[in-house]
């Protein structure tokens, strides 16, 4: 993890890369993605939208390797609701 801490915790914007590929870059609140970000998958696959307690909650954008397209949607605690 590169980017800010407060109190011992990832805290405001900063870059979380897993050893598997997986990459998260954006805002932190007490160790858990919280704000605007993106993720990434080592497939291709991305999610870039807003986050609550470490899901996708709120507006976002899906990115698709196969079909190379983006698709909006609003996400509910994690889950594509429309």
């Amino acid at each position: 993890y590169i980017g800010y801490w407060k109190n011992n915790k990832m805290n405001g914007r900063g870059v979380f890369k897993w050893p598997v590929g997986k990459t998260y870059e954006g805002e932190y609140f007490m160790n858990t993605r919280n704000g605007y970000g993106v993720f990434s998958w080592a497939d291709g696959r991305k999610f870039k939208g807003d986050w609550i307690k470490g899901k996708q909650h709120g507006k976002g954008e899906f990115y698709n390797p196969e079909t190379k397209e983006w698709y909006k949607g609003f996400w509910e605690i994690g889950k594509l609701v429309s």
